[in-house]
């Protein structure tokens, strides 16, 4: 054999070898995708609660240590919708909790207010049809005609939100039933639709386990236990601070062992999916972190120290260390049933949170059990279409709304709508310049606020600052501009007026703004074989479909906000 032919040879053996390397790496690339949202969770928390499955993802995966929301509103409703779709809120259909129906696309008419907590998973779908984006569901349907898309959470309008117009199933546990006598049994709770044709599955449907019995029980017993039975709300409703968003026995597992709510529902709901389905992807909504920070500030502040609940009984649950462990644990669960199933393999594993959180050092809001949705939401005119939240009461010894702090903004006389959390946004009557500049300049005189705009077109123009910290300072002119850009958007808000570290209008432990703590998010994607990476990248809520979709071999079918990484797979 001649040289020559020798070389032809190996040439050619070099180029199989090639191919087949190529063909590989083609085939290692996953064919499946679950994200779990941590709602409320804060990067911190995974090494503080020893959340061991979260930090294994951390250091095998890759690991985006510096990510943050990325946008404004940064709230559920929104956050959530983002993370299916890379789209931006201002391109969404709906920038937060409340929203201008400009184009009269659920019919409420032209320019009508709604809140959009309250909408309903076909009213979300409008909005994602009238804007005309395809989110992970559709992308996962046209590269595996035929197999599931599936979203279960704690929350309806995480689900729907999620869901519309692209999932096969969505699901979240029961609406809230009184406890009957025997506090709990049998189990009059069970499993919830996000609406009729959420497409339960009778292997969830016809499971005893999927029942849960939560709590509305106006009249617990006196002394209320700390062990079970236990009162659904676990002291919540009379406790400080949390009774100001109390827990009404939904978002926490409960003392029954079979039937057990919380994080604990939607991971075995999930299980039940990879068990029983041929599924491709799916997106789960863990909800106990973010209602335990609602309500006691979470992080360092809640602590045994600081409230004096007792960490060897029940009431470790509606607090921030149980809590955040449970989540992780639920994360290993699901692990293990992948590994089981044969699915761990094929399947890109992402962890990440919607928000994160602050706590209301500077409070102003109604210091009231129940006074979260009176400190939220203010219609001084009773101008909402789809709820009373926010409205003056009939009876003027009851305190309905935080019109006290709010008053310079409504006495322009021009507010039709305020929502109020870490940042503050109004909704005018007359939206010419001089009525806007006018409003923003109420809000700029509003207690803790740092830096007033006024929306113009696609972008928000800053009128004013106060007073800031270097810290805050250094945040926001990092920031401060882009977030609110974020949310530019004829549905959303006239007037934006962003706040101090530390402060809330709505309730005890909130998010919703551009400070540094509700910003920042933990962000971890893991697939079997991938290089370990520590990125510092300015990794967005925005960019997590692009990348899902480029790391799986998918094209995008439409524009997104979004950046894609490339992932060390």
């Amino acid at each position: 054999m001649t040289f020559a032919r020798k070389g032809v040879l190996l040439g050619i053996v070099v180029l199989l070898v090639l191919l087949v390397a190529a063909g590989a790496a083609a085939a290692a690339k996953p064919t499946k995708v679950i994200i779990i949202t941590m709602d409320q969770m804060k990067p911190w928390y995974a090494s503080t609660y020893d959340m061991e499955n979260i930090l294994w993802l951390q250091s095998h995966g890759a690991d985006f240590k510096n990510a943050t929301v990325g946008q404004m509103a940064s709230e559920t409703v929104v956050s959530h919708n983002t993370i299916v779709s890379g789209q931006l809120p201002k391109h969404m259909g709906w920038t937060d909790e409340v929203m201008r129906d400009t184009g009269n696309v659920l019919g409420y008419g032209a320019g009508a207010i709604v809140t959009v907590g309250d909408l309903t998973y076909d009213q979300f779908t409008l909005l994602v049809e009238a804007e005309g984006y395809p989110k992970l569901g559709d992308y996962m349907h046209a590269k595996y005609p035929g197999k599931i898309v599936a979203n279960f959470g704690g929350k309806y309008y995480q689900v729907a939100s999620t869901a519309a117009s692209s999932s096969d199933m969505w699901v979240t546990y029961g609406s809230k039933k009184t406890v009957d006598p025997a506090w709990g049994l049998p189990w009059t709770g069970k499993y919830r639709a996000a609406d009729t044709a959420g497409h339960v599955p009778s292997y969830i449907t016809d499971d005893n386990r999927f029942k849960i019995s939560t709590g509305n029980n106006a009249t617990p017993p006196s002394p209320i236990p700390t062990t079970a039975p236990l009162n659904d709300y676990y002291r919540t409703d009379v406790d400080k601070p949390a009774y100001l968003y109390p827990e009404d026995g939904r978002m926490v597992p409960g003392p029954y062992d079979t039937n057990l709510g919380g994080d604990d529902w939607v991971a075995d709901a999930a299980i039940k999916v990879i068990e029983h389905e041929d599924w491709s992807a799916m997106h789960l909504n863990f909800s106990g972190i973010d209602k335990i920070g609602h309500m006691w500030g979470g992080g360092n502040v809640d602590k045994p120290a600081t409230y004096g609940w007792d960490p060897e009984t029940i009431m470790a649950q509606v607090h921030m260390p149980w809590i955040a462990k449970n989540a992780d644990d639920q994360v290993g669960k699901l692990i293990q049933a992948l590994k089981a199933n044969g699915d761990w393999n094929s399947t890109l594993f992402v962890v990440l949170a919607d928000h994160g959180a602050t706590w209301a050092k500077n409070a102003h809001y109604v210091d009231a059990a129940g006074g979260g949705n009176l400190s939220w939401y203010y219609d001084p005119n009773k101008t909402c279409a789809n709820t009373s939240y926010g409205q003056p009461s009939a009876d003027p010894t009851k305190v309905t709304n935080n019109e006290a702090v709010l008053h310079p903004l409504n006495a322009t006389g021009n507010l039709a709508y305020s929502y109020q959390s870490t940042a503050i946004e109004a909704w005018l009557i007359d939206r010419s310049w001089a009525k806007k500049a006018e409003a923003a300049a109420a809000v700029k005189g509003l207690p803790d606020v740092i830096a007033t705009y006024v929306r113009w077109g696609d972008r928000f123009m800053l009128t004013s600052t106060g007073k800031m910290t270097k810290t805050e300072r250094a945040w926001w002119r990092s920031h401060g501009q882009k977030l609110v850009n974020t949310m530019a958007s004829s549905t959303g808000p006239d007037v934006v007026g962003l706040l101090k570290d530390q402060t809330g209008y709505g309730v005890y432990g909130d998010h919703g703004g551009a400070q540094k703590e509700v910003q920042r998010v933990p962000m971890v994607m893991y697939a079997k074989g991938m290089k370990h990476i520590s990125s510092g990248a300015p990794f967005h809520l925005v960019d997590v479909l692009p990348t899902v979709l480029r790391n799986m071999g998918i094209r995008q079918m439409a524009p997104m906000d979004g950046k894609a990484y490339n992932l060390p797979l």
